[in-house]
Protein backbone atom coordinates (compact mmCIF):
# COMPACT_ATOMS: atom_id res chain seq x y z
CA UNK A 1 0.00 0.00 0.00
CA UNK A 2 2.59 2.42 0.77
CA UNK A 3 4.64 1.75 -2.41
CA UNK A 4 0.95 2.38 -4.35
CA UNK A 5 0.90 5.63 -2.56
CA UNK A 6 4.61 6.51 -2.96
CA UNK A 7 4.25 5.80 -6.31
CA UNK A 8 1.35 7.80 -7.01
CA UNK A 9 2.89 10.75 -5.06
CA UNK A 10 5.97 10.57 -7.50
CA UNK A 11 3.75 10.28 -10.20
CA UNK A 12 1.85 13.70 -8.98
CA UNK A 13 5.24 15.63 -8.77
CA UNK A 14 6.59 14.30 -12.21
CA UNK A 15 3.68 15.72 -14.06
CA UNK A 16 2.84 18.65 -11.54
CA UNK A 17 5.51 20.84 -13.58
CA UNK A 18 3.34 19.56 -17.21
CA UNK A 19 0.66 20.60 -15.21
CA UNK A 20 1.58 24.28 -14.04
CA UNK A 21 3.17 24.69 -17.17
CA UNK A 22 -0.25 23.83 -18.89
CA UNK A 23 -2.10 26.18 -16.64
CA UNK A 24 0.80 29.27 -17.25
CA UNK A 25 0.31 28.63 -20.97
CA UNK A 26 -3.88 29.01 -20.75
CA UNK A 27 -3.16 31.65 -18.39
CA UNK A 28 -0.58 33.44 -20.89
CA UNK A 29 -3.09 32.86 -23.73
CA UNK A 30 -5.96 34.21 -21.61
CA UNK A 31 -4.06 37.68 -21.09
CA UNK A 32 -2.80 38.25 -24.76
CA UNK A 33 -6.58 37.51 -25.69
CA UNK A 34 -7.33 40.19 -22.98
CA UNK A 35 -4.86 42.60 -24.27
CA UNK A 36 -5.57 42.22 -27.91
CA UNK A 37 -8.77 42.87 -27.18
CA UNK A 38 -7.78 46.24 -25.94
CA UNK A 39 -6.04 46.72 -29.13
CA UNK A 40 -7.10 49.05 -31.90
CA UNK A 41 -6.18 49.11 -35.16
CA UNK A 42 -6.49 52.28 -37.45
CA UNK A 43 -5.90 52.89 -41.19
CA UNK A 44 -3.36 55.70 -41.58
CA UNK A 45 -2.42 57.10 -45.44
CA UNK A 46 1.47 58.02 -44.64
CA UNK A 47 4.22 56.88 -42.01
CA UNK A 48 4.02 59.08 -38.54
CA UNK A 49 7.66 60.29 -39.33
CA UNK A 50 8.41 59.19 -35.47
CA UNK A 51 12.45 59.80 -35.45
CA UNK A 52 11.50 63.57 -36.69
CA UNK A 53 8.23 63.91 -34.64
CA UNK A 54 9.90 67.08 -32.80
CA UNK A 55 7.14 69.21 -30.66
CA UNK A 56 8.67 72.66 -32.39
CA UNK A 57 8.67 71.38 -36.19
CA UNK A 58 5.95 70.75 -38.84
CA UNK A 59 6.96 67.07 -39.26
CA UNK A 60 4.40 64.13 -38.99
CA UNK A 61 0.93 64.26 -38.87
CA UNK A 62 -0.81 67.05 -37.20
CA UNK A 63 -2.80 64.74 -35.11
CA UNK A 64 -0.15 63.23 -33.19
CA UNK A 65 1.32 66.05 -31.70
CA UNK A 66 -1.87 66.56 -29.93
CA UNK A 67 -2.15 62.62 -29.05
CA UNK A 68 1.92 62.83 -27.45
CA UNK A 69 2.62 66.38 -26.51
CA UNK A 70 0.53 69.26 -24.81
CA UNK A 71 0.61 73.45 -24.85
CA UNK A 72 -0.28 75.87 -22.22
CA UNK A 73 -4.13 75.64 -23.33
CA UNK A 74 -6.51 73.54 -25.98
CA UNK A 75 -9.33 73.89 -28.74
CA UNK A 76 -12.37 73.39 -27.21
CA UNK A 77 -14.22 73.62 -30.18
CA UNK A 78 -16.97 76.58 -31.03
CA UNK A 79 -14.21 79.21 -29.77
CA UNK A 80 -13.61 77.95 -26.48
CA UNK A 81 -10.14 78.23 -25.26
CA UNK A 82 -9.62 75.59 -22.36
CA UNK A 83 -6.74 75.34 -19.90
CA UNK A 84 -4.50 71.97 -20.43
CA UNK A 85 -0.78 72.44 -19.11
CA UNK A 86 -1.53 75.57 -17.77
CA UNK A 87 -4.26 76.14 -15.31
CA UNK A 88 -5.34 79.76 -15.50
CA UNK A 89 -3.79 82.55 -16.97
CA UNK A 90 -3.75 86.70 -17.08
CA UNK A 91 -3.22 88.87 -20.27
CA UNK A 92 -2.44 92.50 -20.10
CA UNK A 93 -4.40 95.13 -21.25
CA UNK A 94 -1.98 95.96 -24.11
CA UNK A 95 -2.31 92.08 -25.11
CA UNK A 96 1.64 91.56 -25.18
CA UNK A 97 2.26 90.37 -21.93
CA UNK A 98 1.06 86.72 -21.26
CA UNK A 99 1.75 85.26 -17.54
CA UNK A 100 0.43 81.95 -17.35
CA UNK A 101 -0.06 79.53 -14.22
CA UNK A 102 1.12 75.74 -14.91
CA UNK A 103 -0.68 72.83 -13.45
CA UNK A 104 0.69 70.73 -10.49
CA UNK A 105 1.68 67.42 -10.67
CA UNK A 106 2.08 66.62 -14.32
CA UNK A 107 4.92 64.53 -15.17
CA UNK A 108 6.62 63.83 -19.03
CA UNK A 109 5.74 60.18 -20.03
CA UNK A 110 9.73 59.28 -19.60
CA UNK A 111 8.86 60.58 -15.49
CA UNK A 112 10.67 63.86 -15.61
CA UNK A 113 8.42 66.64 -14.26
CA UNK A 114 6.98 69.34 -16.26
CA UNK A 115 7.64 72.73 -14.82
CA UNK A 116 8.29 76.51 -15.89
CA UNK A 117 12.02 75.42 -16.48
CA UNK A 118 10.90 72.97 -19.41
CA UNK A 119 8.92 76.07 -20.59
CA UNK A 120 11.03 77.77 -20.97
CA UNK A 121 13.51 75.46 -22.44
CA UNK A 122 11.12 74.40 -25.71
CA UNK A 123 9.66 78.50 -26.22
CA UNK A 124 13.48 78.93 -26.77
CA UNK A 125 13.53 76.42 -29.60
CA UNK A 126 11.19 77.73 -31.82
CA UNK A 127 10.37 81.76 -30.58
CA UNK A 128 12.13 84.36 -32.81
CA UNK A 129 12.64 82.26 -35.98
CA UNK A 130 11.07 82.84 -38.99
CA UNK A 131 10.59 79.45 -40.01
CA UNK A 132 7.27 80.27 -37.56
CA UNK A 133 6.61 83.49 -39.15
CA UNK A 134 2.82 82.41 -39.79
CA UNK A 135 2.49 83.13 -36.00
CA UNK A 136 2.05 86.33 -34.47
CA UNK A 137 2.81 83.89 -31.18
CA UNK A 138 7.04 84.07 -32.51
CA UNK A 139 7.24 87.24 -31.79
CA UNK A 140 8.52 87.26 -28.33
CA UNK A 141 10.15 90.21 -26.72
CA UNK A 142 11.44 88.11 -23.28
CA UNK A 143 10.23 85.08 -21.25
CA UNK A 144 10.95 83.92 -17.72
CA UNK A 145 10.22 81.42 -15.48
CA UNK A 146 8.86 83.40 -12.57
CA UNK A 147 8.80 80.54 -10.13
CA UNK A 148 8.85 76.68 -10.91
CA UNK A 149 4.75 76.69 -11.49
CA UNK A 150 5.15 80.40 -13.19
CA UNK A 151 5.77 81.83 -16.78
CA UNK A 152 5.90 84.97 -18.07
CA UNK A 153 6.03 85.72 -21.68
CA UNK A 154 5.79 89.03 -23.46
CA UNK A 155 5.31 89.47 -27.09
CA UNK A 156 6.27 92.36 -29.46
CA UNK A 157 3.03 92.92 -30.92
CA UNK A 158 -0.65 92.60 -29.01
CA UNK A 159 -2.20 90.53 -31.65
CA UNK A 160 -5.16 89.23 -30.78
CA UNK A 161 -5.00 85.04 -32.00
CA UNK A 162 -2.10 84.55 -29.90
CA UNK A 163 -4.06 82.81 -27.42
CA UNK A 164 -5.70 80.62 -29.71
CA UNK A 165 -2.10 80.04 -31.57
CA UNK A 166 -1.30 78.73 -28.48
CA UNK A 167 -3.83 76.09 -29.01
CA UNK A 168 -2.20 74.65 -32.28
CA UNK A 169 -0.86 71.22 -32.37
CA UNK A 170 2.63 72.40 -33.83
CA UNK A 171 4.99 74.05 -33.12
CA UNK A 172 3.47 75.16 -29.30
CA UNK A 173 3.72 72.30 -27.70
CA UNK A 174 5.71 70.72 -24.85
CA UNK A 175 7.94 67.51 -24.97
CA UNK A 176 10.79 67.08 -22.44
CA UNK A 177 13.97 68.37 -22.63
CA UNK A 178 15.25 64.55 -22.45
CA UNK A 179 13.70 64.18 -26.08
CA UNK A 180 16.79 66.57 -27.07
CA UNK A 181 20.49 66.08 -27.08
CA UNK A 182 22.74 69.17 -26.78
CA UNK A 183 24.37 70.74 -29.87
CA UNK A 184 26.78 73.23 -28.45
CA UNK A 185 25.65 76.30 -30.37
CA UNK A 186 22.26 75.02 -32.22
CA UNK A 187 19.18 75.96 -29.44
CA UNK A 188 17.19 73.47 -31.40
CA UNK A 189 20.06 70.37 -30.45
CA UNK A 190 19.19 66.74 -31.84
CA UNK A 191 15.99 64.96 -31.34
CA UNK A 192 15.89 61.69 -30.08
CA UNK A 193 12.58 60.47 -29.24
CA UNK A 194 8.98 61.87 -28.67
CA UNK A 195 8.22 62.58 -24.89
CA UNK A 196 5.64 64.64 -23.89
CA UNK A 197 3.06 65.07 -21.37
CA UNK A 198 -0.22 63.87 -23.83
CA UNK A 199 -2.44 60.86 -22.62
CA UNK A 200 -0.21 58.73 -25.42
CA UNK A 201 3.46 57.62 -26.01
CA UNK A 202 5.76 55.69 -28.49
CA UNK A 203 5.63 51.92 -27.96
CA UNK A 204 7.11 50.99 -31.38
CA UNK A 205 7.73 52.26 -34.63
CA UNK A 206 7.96 50.61 -37.89
CA UNK A 207 8.87 53.47 -40.66
CA UNK A 208 6.15 53.38 -43.80
CA UNK A 209 4.60 50.03 -42.32
CA UNK A 210 3.11 50.82 -38.53
CA UNK A 211 3.59 52.54 -35.24
CA UNK A 212 2.14 51.95 -31.95
CA UNK A 213 0.97 54.32 -29.15
CA UNK A 214 0.28 53.28 -25.79
CA UNK A 215 -1.06 54.87 -22.38
CA UNK A 216 1.27 57.25 -20.61
CA UNK A 217 1.33 56.21 -17.35
CA UNK A 218 2.17 59.58 -15.93
CA UNK A 219 -1.21 60.97 -17.27
CA UNK A 220 -2.66 63.91 -15.13
CA UNK A 221 -6.00 63.56 -17.48
CA UNK A 222 -8.56 60.86 -18.49
CA UNK A 223 -6.81 57.75 -18.90
CA UNK A 224 -7.17 55.59 -22.23
CA UNK A 225 -9.81 53.12 -22.12
CA UNK A 226 -7.47 50.86 -24.78
CA UNK A 227 -4.32 49.35 -23.91
CA UNK A 228 -2.78 50.43 -27.81
CA UNK A 229 -3.62 51.76 -30.83
CA UNK A 230 -1.55 50.79 -33.80
CA UNK A 231 -1.77 52.81 -36.70
CA UNK A 232 -1.06 50.96 -40.03
CA UNK A 233 0.49 52.54 -43.00
CA UNK A 234 -1.78 51.99 -45.78
CA UNK A 235 -0.76 54.55 -49.01
CA UNK A 236 -3.79 53.66 -51.16
CA UNK A 237 -7.28 54.82 -50.33
CA UNK A 238 -9.02 51.65 -51.67
CA UNK A 239 -6.84 49.67 -50.20
CA UNK A 240 -7.27 51.12 -46.96
CA UNK A 241 -11.23 50.31 -47.36
CA UNK A 242 -10.06 47.06 -48.17
CA UNK A 243 -8.34 46.66 -45.14
CA UNK A 244 -11.21 47.69 -42.94
CA UNK A 245 -13.45 45.46 -45.03
CA UNK A 246 -11.23 42.30 -43.99
CA UNK A 247 -11.16 43.29 -40.80
CA UNK A 248 -7.14 44.38 -40.85
CA UNK A 249 -8.10 47.52 -39.51
CA UNK A 250 -10.88 48.51 -37.04
CA UNK A 251 -11.44 52.11 -38.14
CA UNK A 252 -10.93 54.12 -41.17
CA UNK A 253 -11.26 58.26 -42.16
CA UNK A 254 -10.33 61.58 -41.02
CA UNK A 255 -8.99 64.31 -43.26
CA UNK A 256 -5.62 64.06 -41.66
CA UNK A 257 -5.47 60.08 -41.03
CA UNK A 258 -6.81 58.12 -44.15
CA UNK A 259 -9.54 59.72 -45.62
CA UNK A 260 -12.24 57.48 -47.45
CA UNK A 261 -12.29 57.81 -50.66
CA UNK A 262 -16.07 59.68 -52.23
CA UNK A 263 -16.99 56.41 -53.98
CA UNK A 264 -16.53 54.01 -51.00
CA UNK A 265 -17.83 55.99 -48.38
CA UNK A 266 -21.63 55.42 -49.69
CA UNK A 267 -20.98 51.78 -50.29
CA UNK A 268 -19.53 51.39 -46.81
CA UNK A 269 -22.17 53.20 -45.54
CA UNK A 270 -24.90 51.40 -47.42
CA UNK A 271 -23.73 47.76 -46.95
CA UNK A 272 -24.85 47.80 -42.70
CA UNK A 273 -21.68 45.98 -42.01
CA UNK A 274 -19.84 49.51 -40.66
CA UNK A 275 -20.77 52.62 -38.64
CA UNK A 276 -20.17 55.81 -40.70
CA UNK A 277 -20.34 59.34 -39.21
CA UNK A 278 -19.75 62.76 -40.90
CA UNK A 279 -19.21 65.86 -40.03
CA UNK A 280 -18.68 69.42 -41.18
CA UNK A 281 -15.37 71.44 -40.97
CA UNK A 282 -13.92 74.37 -42.00
CA UNK A 283 -11.84 73.65 -44.32
CA UNK A 284 -12.04 74.99 -48.39
CA UNK A 285 -10.61 73.52 -51.12
CA UNK A 286 -9.46 75.81 -53.31
CA UNK A 287 -6.95 76.21 -57.05
CA UNK A 288 -4.03 78.61 -56.18
CA UNK A 289 -2.28 80.53 -59.10
CA UNK A 290 1.27 81.00 -59.29
CA UNK A 291 1.53 84.66 -59.68
CA UNK A 292 4.84 84.47 -61.23
CA UNK A 293 2.75 83.58 -64.44
CA UNK A 294 2.15 86.20 -66.86
CA UNK A 295 -1.45 85.28 -67.93
CA UNK A 296 -2.22 85.06 -64.54
CA UNK A 297 -1.54 88.24 -63.44
CA UNK A 298 -4.32 89.41 -65.44
CA UNK A 299 -7.45 89.98 -62.99
CA UNK A 300 -10.08 88.97 -66.52
CA UNK A 301 -8.01 85.49 -66.73
CA UNK A 302 -8.35 84.68 -63.03
CA UNK A 303 -12.10 85.78 -62.91
CA UNK A 304 -12.57 84.02 -66.21
CA UNK A 305 -11.07 80.75 -64.63
CA UNK A 306 -13.79 81.64 -61.38
CA UNK A 307 -16.92 81.64 -63.79
CA UNK A 308 -15.98 78.83 -65.84
CA UNK A 309 -15.88 75.99 -62.95
CA UNK A 310 -19.89 74.68 -61.80
CA UNK A 311 -19.38 74.97 -58.26
CA UNK A 312 -22.79 73.43 -58.10
CA UNK A 313 -22.08 70.77 -59.84
CA UNK A 314 -18.87 69.16 -58.25
CA UNK A 315 -21.17 69.18 -54.62
CA UNK A 316 -24.61 67.81 -56.02
CA UNK A 317 -23.20 65.67 -59.16
CA UNK A 318 -19.85 65.18 -58.54
CA UNK A 319 -19.87 63.89 -54.70
CA UNK A 320 -23.28 62.92 -54.51
CA UNK A 321 -24.31 65.46 -52.39
CA UNK A 322 -21.71 64.66 -50.37
CA UNK A 323 -19.93 68.33 -48.92
CA UNK A 324 -21.15 71.49 -49.94
CA UNK A 325 -20.37 74.02 -53.21
CA UNK A 326 -17.56 76.73 -52.87
CA UNK A 327 -18.58 80.34 -52.60
CA UNK A 328 -16.36 82.96 -50.87
CA UNK A 329 -12.58 81.21 -50.17
CA UNK A 330 -13.86 80.38 -46.94
CA UNK A 331 -16.97 78.44 -45.45
CA UNK A 332 -19.82 80.43 -44.21
CA UNK A 333 -18.98 79.85 -39.90
CA UNK A 334 -15.30 81.05 -40.46
CA UNK A 335 -15.25 84.09 -37.72
CA UNK A 336 -15.45 87.41 -39.33
CA UNK A 337 -16.72 86.29 -42.98
CA UNK A 338 -20.10 87.40 -43.60
CA UNK A 339 -21.90 86.94 -47.56
CA UNK A 340 -20.78 90.72 -48.41
CA UNK A 341 -17.11 90.49 -47.59
CA UNK A 342 -16.68 86.56 -48.39
CA UNK A 343 -17.87 85.42 -52.21
CA UNK A 344 -17.19 83.50 -55.05
CA UNK A 345 -18.43 83.50 -58.71
CA UNK A 346 -21.25 81.38 -60.03
CA UNK A 347 -21.17 79.14 -63.43
CA UNK A 348 -21.31 81.47 -66.51
CA UNK A 349 -19.10 79.86 -68.88
CA UNK A 350 -20.45 82.83 -71.70
CA UNK A 351 -19.24 85.55 -68.78
CA UNK A 352 -15.83 83.49 -68.59
CA UNK A 353 -15.38 83.36 -72.49
CA UNK A 354 -15.61 87.36 -72.31
CA UNK A 355 -13.64 88.14 -70.17
CA UNK A 356 -10.70 86.09 -71.91
CA UNK A 357 -11.84 87.88 -75.07
CA UNK A 358 -11.36 91.49 -73.25
CA UNK A 359 -7.87 90.01 -72.12
CA UNK A 360 -6.88 89.14 -75.24
CA UNK A 361 -6.59 85.08 -75.82
CA UNK A 362 -8.50 83.90 -78.37
CA UNK A 363 -8.16 80.93 -80.45
CA UNK A 364 -6.55 81.67 -83.67
CA UNK A 365 -6.07 78.79 -85.34
CA UNK A 366 -8.98 76.69 -84.38
CA UNK A 367 -7.82 73.70 -82.06
CA UNK A 368 -9.91 74.91 -78.97
CA UNK A 369 -7.03 76.35 -76.81
CA UNK A 370 -6.94 80.26 -76.55
CA UNK A 371 -3.77 81.34 -77.47
CA UNK A 372 -1.93 85.10 -77.17
CA UNK A 373 1.11 86.60 -79.23
CA UNK A 374 1.52 82.65 -80.26
CA UNK A 375 1.50 81.57 -76.65
CA UNK A 376 -0.99 79.20 -75.91
CA UNK A 377 -3.43 79.50 -72.48
CA UNK A 378 -2.18 76.73 -71.61
CA UNK A 379 -1.44 75.39 -67.46
CA UNK A 380 0.52 72.78 -65.51
CA UNK A 381 -1.99 72.15 -62.78
CA UNK A 382 -0.31 70.02 -59.47
CA UNK A 383 -2.13 67.65 -57.28
CA UNK A 384 -1.52 64.97 -54.93
CA UNK A 385 -4.23 62.06 -54.27
CA UNK A 386 -2.84 60.80 -50.73
CA UNK A 387 -4.50 62.92 -48.34
CA UNK A 388 -7.45 63.43 -50.41
CA UNK A 389 -8.30 60.83 -52.88
CA UNK A 390 -11.60 63.04 -54.43
CA UNK A 391 -8.48 65.29 -55.78
CA UNK A 392 -8.17 63.12 -58.61
CA UNK A 393 -12.24 63.42 -60.19
CA UNK A 394 -12.49 66.85 -58.99
CA UNK A 395 -9.10 67.85 -60.76
CA UNK A 396 -10.68 66.17 -63.96
CA UNK A 397 -13.79 67.84 -63.52
CA UNK A 398 -11.63 71.48 -63.18
CA UNK A 399 -9.94 70.18 -66.52
CA UNK A 400 -13.11 69.69 -68.38
CA UNK A 401 -14.89 72.96 -67.11
CA UNK A 402 -11.23 74.92 -68.54
CA UNK A 403 -11.28 73.26 -72.08
CA UNK A 404 -14.98 74.03 -72.65
CA UNK A 405 -13.67 77.95 -72.11
CA UNK A 406 -10.64 77.30 -74.10
CA UNK A 407 -7.93 76.99 -71.30
CA UNK A 408 -5.97 73.90 -71.31
CA UNK A 409 -4.67 72.39 -68.31
CA UNK A 410 -2.56 69.18 -67.70
CA UNK A 411 -2.58 67.22 -64.87
CA UNK A 412 0.33 66.57 -62.58
CA UNK A 413 -0.44 63.89 -59.93
CA UNK A 414 2.51 64.29 -57.36
CA UNK A 415 3.39 61.80 -54.67
CA UNK A 416 3.36 63.66 -51.33
CA UNK A 417 6.57 64.59 -50.92
CA UNK A 418 6.52 65.85 -54.38
CA UNK A 419 3.35 67.83 -54.20
CA UNK A 420 4.47 69.93 -50.62
CA UNK A 421 7.84 70.72 -52.52
CA UNK A 422 6.45 72.00 -55.26
CA UNK A 423 3.73 73.93 -53.02
CA UNK A 424 5.91 74.91 -50.42
CA UNK A 425 9.52 75.44 -51.73
CA UNK A 426 9.74 75.43 -55.19
CA UNK A 427 6.60 76.57 -56.47
CA UNK A 428 6.78 74.01 -59.74
CA UNK A 429 3.55 74.53 -60.77
CA UNK A 430 0.96 76.97 -62.62
CA UNK A 431 -2.58 75.84 -60.55
CA UNK A 432 -2.20 73.78 -57.93
CA UNK A 433 -5.09 72.50 -55.95
CA UNK A 434 -4.64 73.24 -52.54
CA UNK A 435 -6.93 73.43 -48.56
CA UNK A 436 -7.32 75.88 -46.37
CA UNK A 437 -6.60 74.73 -42.80
CA UNK A 438 -9.43 74.43 -40.73
CA UNK A 439 -11.11 74.84 -37.59
CA UNK A 440 -8.55 77.42 -34.52
CA UNK A 441 -6.25 78.15 -37.51
CA UNK A 442 -9.62 80.48 -39.37
CA UNK A 443 -9.33 82.89 -40.29
CA UNK A 444 -6.06 84.56 -38.79
CA UNK A 445 -3.92 81.46 -39.28
CA UNK A 446 -5.03 80.73 -42.85
CA UNK A 447 -4.49 84.00 -43.95
CA UNK A 448 -0.81 84.50 -43.17
CA UNK A 449 0.02 80.98 -44.33
CA UNK A 450 -1.75 81.87 -47.92
CA UNK A 451 -0.88 85.78 -48.12
CA UNK A 452 2.63 86.02 -46.55
CA UNK A 453 5.95 85.54 -47.79
CA UNK A 454 7.03 81.86 -46.67
CA UNK A 455 10.94 81.34 -45.47
CA UNK A 456 10.56 78.00 -47.33
CA UNK A 457 9.91 79.39 -50.78
CA UNK A 458 10.76 83.53 -50.24
CA UNK A 459 6.99 83.85 -52.34
CA UNK A 460 3.46 83.20 -50.85
CA UNK A 461 1.75 80.06 -50.82
CA UNK A 462 -1.21 81.41 -52.94
CA UNK A 463 -0.36 85.29 -53.22
CA UNK A 464 0.89 87.99 -52.11
CA UNK A 465 0.67 91.68 -52.34
CA UNK A 466 2.33 94.13 -49.94
CA UNK A 467 -0.76 96.39 -48.83
CA UNK A 468 -2.70 93.70 -48.45
CA UNK A 469 -0.30 91.97 -45.83
CA UNK A 470 -0.18 94.65 -43.89
CA UNK A 471 -3.79 95.06 -43.78
CA UNK A 472 -3.95 91.41 -42.53
CA UNK A 473 -1.01 92.13 -39.80
CA UNK A 474 -3.08 95.60 -38.88
CA UNK A 475 -5.95 93.10 -38.49
CA UNK A 476 -4.90 90.97 -36.33
CA UNK A 477 -3.18 93.32 -34.07
CA UNK A 478 -6.30 95.26 -33.68
CA UNK A 479 -7.83 94.67 -29.92
CA UNK A 480 -11.07 96.17 -30.74
CA UNK A 481 -13.85 93.64 -31.99
CA UNK A 482 -15.68 96.16 -34.22
CA UNK A 483 -12.49 97.59 -35.62
CA UNK A 484 -11.52 93.94 -36.18
CA UNK A 485 -14.71 93.49 -37.98
CA UNK A 486 -13.99 96.22 -40.50
CA UNK A 487 -10.60 95.53 -41.13
CA UNK A 488 -11.90 91.87 -41.70
CA UNK A 489 -14.20 93.23 -44.13
CA UNK A 490 -11.30 94.66 -46.13
CA UNK A 491 -9.27 91.84 -46.40
CA UNK A 492 -11.80 89.14 -47.20
CA UNK A 493 -12.99 91.62 -49.72
CA UNK A 494 -10.07 92.15 -51.66
CA UNK A 495 -9.67 88.42 -51.90
CA UNK A 496 -13.22 87.99 -53.35
CA UNK A 497 -13.07 91.34 -55.52
CA UNK A 498 -9.03 90.17 -57.09
CA UNK A 499 -10.23 86.38 -57.56
CA UNK A 500 -7.03 85.70 -55.88
CA UNK A 501 -8.17 82.01 -55.90
CA UNK A 502 -11.22 79.70 -57.10
CA UNK A 503 -12.95 78.37 -54.41
CA UNK A 504 -14.29 74.86 -56.03
CA UNK A 505 -15.71 72.71 -52.68
CA UNK A 506 -15.85 72.52 -49.73
CA UNK A 507 -15.65 68.80 -47.85
CA UNK A 508 -16.80 66.80 -44.98
CA UNK A 509 -14.95 64.64 -42.78
CA UNK A 510 -16.08 60.85 -42.52
CA UNK A 511 -15.18 57.57 -40.86
CA UNK A 512 -16.02 53.94 -40.97
CA UNK A 513 -15.86 51.70 -37.92
CA UNK A 514 -16.05 47.98 -37.35
CA UNK A 515 -19.03 48.12 -34.64
CA UNK A 516 -18.50 44.84 -34.04
CA UNK A 517 -15.25 45.65 -32.46
CA UNK A 518 -15.56 49.57 -31.24
CA UNK A 519 -17.46 50.88 -28.81
CA UNK A 520 -17.33 54.32 -27.76
CA UNK A 521 -16.36 55.94 -31.26
CA UNK A 522 -16.68 59.69 -31.19
CA UNK A 523 -15.37 62.48 -34.03
CA UNK A 524 -12.97 64.75 -32.23
CA UNK A 525 -13.58 68.44 -31.89
CA UNK A 526 -11.38 69.17 -35.29
CA UNK A 527 -9.48 68.22 -37.81
CA UNK A 528 -6.29 67.95 -35.91
CA UNK A 529 -8.18 65.90 -32.93
CA UNK A 530 -10.10 64.15 -35.41
CA UNK A 531 -10.96 61.33 -32.76
CA UNK A 532 -11.31 61.31 -29.16
CA UNK A 533 -9.13 58.51 -28.56
CA UNK A 534 -9.63 58.32 -24.50
CA UNK A 535 -13.35 57.56 -24.81
CA UNK A 536 -12.19 54.36 -27.26
CA UNK A 537 -13.21 51.15 -25.65
CA UNK A 538 -13.77 47.66 -27.41
CA UNK A 539 -16.47 45.02 -27.55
Amino acid sequence: MRRKFFALVMTFCLCLPLILSGCSKNAATNDQEGTKAKDVVVAIYRDGAMEDLDAATYNGPHFLYKMIYEGFVEDGGEGQILPQLATGWDISPDGKTYTFKLREGVKFSDGTDFNAEAVIFNLKRWVNNKRHSTLRSFNVESMEAVDPKTVKIVFKDGAYPILTELTYPRPVRFLSPSSITEVPGEVMGKFNKPVGTGPWMLESYAKDQEFTLVPNPYYWGEKPKVNKITFKVITDGQARVLALQSGEVDILGGDLIGKIPMESLLELKNSGKFATYTQGTMCSHFIAFNQKIEALQDKNVRLAMNYAINKQSIAADLFDGIGLEAKGLYQEGVPYTTGENNYGFSNDKEKAKELLDAAGYKDTNGDGIRDKDGKNLEFNFVLSTAEFPEWKPLAEFVQSEFTAVGIKVNLNTLDKNGYEDATMNTKAFDLALMRTASDSWMPHGSLLELFSILPTSNAAKAWYDQGFYNNIIKTLNTLDETERQKNYDGVFKFISEEALTIPIYYPITSFAVNPERIDGFEIGVNNYAPIEWQKLDVK
